[in-house]
């Protein structure tokens, strides 16, 4: 009886998912890359984003040249 019942579960749960009437978001490519104006109430946490990434992209760029010295230094 257990079985019956978990197998009824599983097979009423994939149903409501696969029958779900949600919709993916679709996100337009060309907006992403806009940029706010200086009275957006998210203009701070735009500008903390972009300074979060330069600063991502020089840790990425010192990990890099550091391990193409380990390479060079081992061959």
């Amino acid at each position: 009886m257990k079985i019956l019942s978990s197998i009824l579960i599983v097979i009423s749960l994939t149903i409501i998912f696969v029958c779900s009437n949600e919709q993916a978001v679709v996100v337009d490519k060309s907006t992403q890359d806009q940029k706010l104006s200086d009275d957006n109430v998210f203009k701070g946490y735009e500008t903390a984003l972009d300074k979060a990434k330069a600063v991502e992209q020089t840790i990425q760029n010192a990990a890099d040249l550091r391990q193409k010295e380990m390479e060079e230094r081992e061959y």
